[in-house]
């Protein structure tokens, strides 16, 4: 009786979760692309061993990351993952720490011993034919070597409070790694943004590692808006220092208490992650999935409570993953004023947008006699009488699955020649008077 429960939640999870991805293609607030974001952009952290992560691949998501360390069943680990068709991230770490250079040469044999049973064309997969082909891509190696060590464990994942030592960490394991996959990613442990870990110390520690595949980022700072700033600060920061080319990945965020805000703050910072050019976030995995028992039922951190139903966070990040995986990335109107036009003179002016595949389709309302604009953004003519004229301006990207259109409102000025020839003229006469003035 109890498994037939759990199965009938996990059913009613699916239901959910369809409704999540109809709700956002027919949506109606915003345009979306037609390019759709892959899955390998998108993930969640898990413990243990829940039995629902099917609901998240359902959703769209792709990537499934969890602590791996040396010693542990991680066939178990990979057969969960793919068998939920998610691709495992694993963050790599030692059983027992024994110091950095000892744990270099452990970790550059794990990571060997990973790709060759996990990576592409493993001896996992040809064990396993009946599974989901999803090969390990991304290897992390430790986990926030920014943050100080509070306890022996933590050494495990190479929390030494030392840059040169987890550097020494990393390069074992990357050289490793590529001698067996060179295709595959070492990425460097998230690095902890905080409050008692600043940004500043992330980026001591990342200018100490050398040479880098993809760097994890963690985000700890609760508030949309200063996650955004020091995401954008660390992107800068990697640009200005000869790392451009270096992909952020977003593996792990989450709330310190309970905001009421939170699924919507999480659902947003997404969006915002993978669809910001420049930025070059390859994935992003809010903590966490749960769906484990807890004294708590339904802790706020958590996508599942240990019910099997969609939290508040559960439901927004879920239902953006289906938004981002069917539509892509939200269009957005770039245009931001109208340069003002001279009554009965030639007037041109280019609407412009991102984040969908042109050829765009704009319309445009409350323009003046004289002027009119064309499906694909061009305002031109000569305007037939002057003042100021409110436009309503709406984009929507035709090749969309279901094209929704984003707008926006801008002021166009239309000038008076006589008007401004008689300020001229004043400004003239105002002057010549004053220069006799002078002369007098």
């Amino acid at each position: 009786m109890h498994r037939f429960s759990r199965l009938s939640r996990l059913a009613a999870l699916l239901v959910a979760i369809g409704g999540l991805v109809c709700t956002a293609a027919f949506g109606t607030d915003q345009a979306r692309a037609a390019t759709a974001i892959s899955p390998n952009s998108l993930g969640v952290n898990f413990w243990y061993s829940p039995p629902d992560l099917a609901v998240a691949s359902a959703a769209g998501v792709g990537l499934a990351r969890v602590q791996v360390d040396s010693g542990s069943d991680a066939d178990a680990v990979v057969e969960l993952t793919a068998a939920a068709h998610l691709r495992l991230y694993p963050m790599l770490g030692v059983g027992v720490s024994n110091g950095p250079v000892a744990d270099a040469a452990a970790m550059a044999r794990y990571v060997t011993f990973f790709a060759e049973r996990y990576g592409p064309g493993g001896s996992f997969w040809a064990q396993h034919p009946a599974l989901p082909y999803l090969p390990v891509e991304s290897f992390e190696i430790g986990d926030e070597p920014d943050a100080a060590p509070n306890t022996p464990g933590d050494t495990t994942t190479f929390q030494y409070g030392d840059p040169a030592s987890y550097a020494l960490v990393y390069q074992a394991a990357r050289t490793a790694l590529h001698l067996v996959d060179p295709s595959g990613q070492a990425v460097v442990g998230g690095m902890l943004d905080s409050g008692d870990v600043s940004l500043a110390t992330a980026e001591h520690y990342l200018s100490a590692i050398g040479p880098m595949d993809a760097i994890g980022f963690h985000p700890y700072l609760y508030d949309i808006t200063t996650m955004e700033q020091d995401t954008l600060a660390l992107r800068q920061w990697l640009d200005v220092h000869g790392d451009s080319a270096v992909p952020l990945d977003i593996n792990e965020f989450g709330a310190s208490s309970q905001l009421a805000e939170w699924g919507t703050h999480v659902a947003s910072y997404t969006a915002w992650a993978l669809c910001t050019r420049g930025l070059d976030v390859e994935d992003v995995q809010p903590y966490t999935w749960g769906a484990i028992p807890l004294a708590n039922t339904s802790p706020w951190y958590q996508l599942v409570d240990s019910q099997l139903n969609l939290t508040s966070l559960g439901t927004a990040y879920l239902g953006e993953t289906a938004a981002l995986t069917t539509q892509g990335c939200p269009a957005v109107i770039t245009t931001t004023h109208l340069m003002p036009a001279k009554l009965r003179q030639p007037y041109h002016a280019m609407l412009t947008a991102k984040g969908a595949i042109t050829p765009y389709s704009w319309t445009v309302h409350g323009l003046p006699k004289g002027l009119e604009a064309t499906s694909t953004g061009i305002i031109t003519g000569r305007p037939a009488s002057s003042g100021t004229f409110h436009l309503a301006i709406a984009f929507t990207d035709p090749t969309a699955p279901h094209p929704t259109a984003a707008s926006k409102r801008l002021l166009l000025r239309i000038e008076s020649p006589r008007r401004r020839d008689h300020d001229k003229r004043s400004r003239r006469s105002g002057g010549r008077r004053a220069s006799r003035t002078r002369g007098r």
